[in-house]
């Protein structure tokens, strides 16, 4: 009898080791599994941000090309430039043709805030290329500095693209 006595005993403790184990295996598997879901979800949302970037660039595009003979009256030429005014491109189904429509103001999509910022460019005179930082006397009326921003959940994705007035 004293025996079964120790075996109980011993298998007791086996039993508990297994549990405490199993339990811990379990463990950090769901945290694996959470934290996968998270990586996922956050991936899937700078996902979405880069597409609604991509969608404005390319909105921008559409509506300087529509409005290239008009640029400097109601085309890029025209805009408020400066961070104080944001744009947004809007497409505009009722026009005939179809058309994109710039729109002062921040547009909210879903849980994304979107906005264009546009400046006025300069260039070098002797070699052309865009300087870094405005200058007044080399002003490029026929270039505009586009920043698309896009922000969610305290993170941001931006752009900055160049755009000309090519049919000029």
């Amino acid at each position: 009898m004293v025996k079964k006595v120790k075996n109980s005993g011993f298998m007791f403790l086996e039993i508990l080791i297994a549990v405490f184990i199993i339990s811990s295996v379990f463990v950090v598997l769901i945290s694996i599994i959470v934290s996968s879901l998270n990586t996922s979800n956050s991936i899937q949302k700078a996902t979405q941000a880069n597409a609604l970037v991509k969608e404005e660039y390319e909105a921008i595009r559409s509506f300087r090309d529509g409005t290239a003979t008009t640029w400097a009256s109601n085309g890029l030429g025209s805009v408020n430039f400066g961070i104080n005014n944001p744009y947004y491109l809007f497409l505009d189904t009722g026009a005939n043709p179809i058309k994109w429509v710039l729109n002062t103001g921040v547009e909210t999509v879903d849980i994304f805030t979107r906005k264009v910022v546009f400046d006025k460019v300069s260039r070098d005179p002797s070699t052309q290329n865009i300087e870094s930082s405005y200058n007044p006397l080399n002003n490029d009326p026929d270039t505009v500095k586009a920043t698309i921003t896009v922000e969610w959940l305290n993170k941001t994705s931006q752009v900055i693209a160049y755009f000309t007035n090519w049919q000029k």
